[in-house]
Parts: structure tokens; sequence; C-alpha cells
């Protein structure tokens, strides 16, 4: 009887065996490897020595990942190295993952497409791509303050996305965790580079929705949310507007609008002591929406209002990315976030068109 007992656990032992081995086997052909990714932005991101930031890119790092090839020059931000031209004009541009160009080689960004057109007018003007993936706008502008200013652009771009009022990347948390694993021997198991990537997944998205309870949310920001007056009528009217889902649902909230103020307010500080415009570019989510309308404009006004409060200019993308076609711009399927080429295309072509209205004369030949 104990015999038995036992040859049936064997078999039961060896049944699971020869199945995980079959699936090792089937993730190795597939070519699932996800913890070499992991590796991968571990190199190109590193923690930041400035709190605000949190985390940035890794000057020199060179790679795939993020859907792309990366290339980080000297400086710690994407694209070929600045010019030491004392008398060139410079345009930095500020965003998240779209400005810095997720799922895109570098040639198909709308900076540098906006490059090549005023290389083609001949005019010396430089542009400059700060994006870095998962940063909010006042990590942006902490970047400028940091990184920026010794450039002294001519003009500032705000790439704004519409999930940038909300805590969006939990890059530096995830990256700590997972760095144990790149010394471990089951490193080199791909079922157990599955199941590692899996939980990560779900501490991540259990991470971001707790950091984005409201009252989370409050405590981790009290010091840098300015106040919504009851008197805002037409600002907290949009807010009761403002769709649910997704990436818009924080914009009916007080401390998240009042965050993106404190955030427009300090760039306008920054811009006024060192005598340059903003433009915000609004780019809408890629959201197929029945005989040509837009679900999000509510969300759209409220980030104009707040920039045009700040002083600055603005670019709303919505009306040429709905006549493009939402469908037709998105980088892959389900993502609603990042455009492909052509939508960074109308991107580089819009932001032209203001520079040629309100910058003309500045790097003409």
């Amino acid at each position: 009887m104990r015999g038995h007992y036992l040859k049936n656990i064997g078999l039961s032992a060896a049944s699971v065996l020869i199945t995980l081995i079959a699936l090792e086997i089937a993730l190795r052909l597939y070519g699932y490897n996800p913890l070499r990714d992991w590796r991968m932005r571990d190199f190109a991101m590193r923690a930041s020595v400035y709190p605000e930031l949190k985390y940035e890119l890794t000057p020199g790092a060179t790679g795939r990942v993020w859907g792309t090839d990366l290339k980080i020059n000297s400086q710690g931000f994407r694209g070929p190295e600045p010019s030491s031209n004392p008398s060139t004009h410079r345009v930095i541009v500020l965003g998240d993952s779209i400005a810095f160009g997720n799922n895109l080689p570098f040639e198909d960004t709308f900076s540098f497409q906006l490059q090549q057109r005023l290389v083609s007018q001949g005019r010396d003007i430089e542009i400059l791509n700060f994006g870095v993936g998962g940063y909010d706008t006042l990590q942006e502008v902490s970047l400028l303050e940091i990184r920026g200013l010794k450039y002294q652009p001519d003009l500032v771009v705000v790439a704004y996305c519409l999930n940038d009022i909300s805590v969006a990347s939990a890059n530096p948390e995830s990256l700590q965790r997972m760095q144990p694993w790149y010394t471990s021997v089951l490193y080199r198991s791909r079922l157990a580079q599955f199941i590692s990537s899996s939980l990560e997944t779900i501490r991540t998205k259990n991470w971001l929705k707790h950091m984005n309870e409201p009252g989370v949310f409050r405590r981790e920001y009290e010091n840098q949310i300015d106040p919504i007056g009851d008197d805002e009528s037409e600002l907290l009217a949009l807010m009761n507007q403002a769709p649910k889902w997704p990436s818009t649902t924080w914009y009916g909230e007080r401390d998240r609008v009042g965050r993106l103020r404190f955030g427009f307010r300090r760039l306008a500080r920054i811009a006024k002591a060192n005598g340059f415009p903003v433009v915000v570019m609004i780019i809408p989510l890629l959201l197929d929406s029945g005989g040509g309308t837009y679900s999000h404009r509510a969300a759209h006004r409220i980030v104009e209002m707040e920039a045009r409060r700040a002083g600055f200019d603005t670019i709303d993308l919505t009306d040429d990315f709905t006549r493009a076609g939402m469908g037709n711009l998105k980088g892959s399927v389900g993502d609603v976030i990042h455009p492909n080429k052509a939508g960074h295309t109308i991107m580089a072509d819009s932001l032209l068109a203001f520079i040629d209205g309100h910058l003309k004369r500045v790097g003409s030949p």
C-alpha cells in the first residue's frame, strides 16, 4: 500500500516536472525573455539625486527598450549631442513617453521631424527632446530647471498627455524590486521570468491604484497643490463634465487640477525669469468616437484654461487628429496614449506653424 502511494507521488511529480519543462521550452521558442527588458530599463534609467525627478535617463545608455532603439546622449536626453555654438537658437521639448518616442525610431518623433523641417528652411534652431517616460508636468518642469536652463531656450514646448495629471509611473520602485533577479540563477529560466514579471505587473497596478487614491495623492503632494476657488464656476463646471475613463478620471478632483496649476505657475515663474515663451501642446487620447466627436474635450479645456492662466500659448491637436482618424494614428492595438509616426507628423507640423507665427525671426538666415 505504501509503495503504491509513493508510486503515485512519483508519477505526479514527474508529470509536474514534464509540464514545467514543456512550458519552459515553449516560452523559449516563443522568444519570451521579459527580464532582459527589465535589465535594459534598469540600465537606461537611474535613480535621481533630485527628489522631484525621482528617476532620470542614464547618460550614454544605448540598447533596445520601450519598443525602440535607445540612444541617450552624454547630457542625459534622447537625441544627438547638443551644439556647442553659443549663438544657436534652441527649442526644448518637455514631455513623457509620447515626447520621448516610445515604440518609434528617433527619426519618427515629432521633435526630430520638426528639426528636419527647420533645417530644410535653413533656420538655425536646435530641438532638444527632454521627454522622459512616466514623468508628470512637475517632473518635467523640474528637469527643465535642473538640466535645461543652461541651454538658454528661445521656446519651451510642453507636450501634454492627459495622464500627466496622475501618478502614472512606478519605474523606480519596479526596478528596485527586479534588480535581485539579474544575478539570480533563476534568471535563466523563462518560466521563472514569467512568474516574476506577472507578479510585478500586479504589484505595479496595485501601487498605481493606491497612489492615485485621493487621500494618498493629497498627502503625497500637499505642498504642491494650488487652491481651486469656489467662485471659479467655469472651471468647476468643466471638472464636473470630465469623463471617468480613461486617464481623465482625476480632472474632476480639485487636488489634481490644483497640482497642475502649481506646476504651470512654477514654469511661468521660470519662463519669466529666463525670458522664454511657453506653448502647451495638448495631445488627445486616441479614442475612436462615432460621428467625429471626441469625448474628452472638457479635460482639454481645463488644461487650456490653466495654461492660459499661467500666460502660455496652447495648441490643441484634437481637430487635426480627428480629421486624420484616431484609429489611423495608434502606434499599436489597444494603445490610446502613444501616436504613431503619422500622429507625430501632425505634431511637428503644428509646432512648425506655431514657430512661424510666433518666432518667425528666430533662427532665420
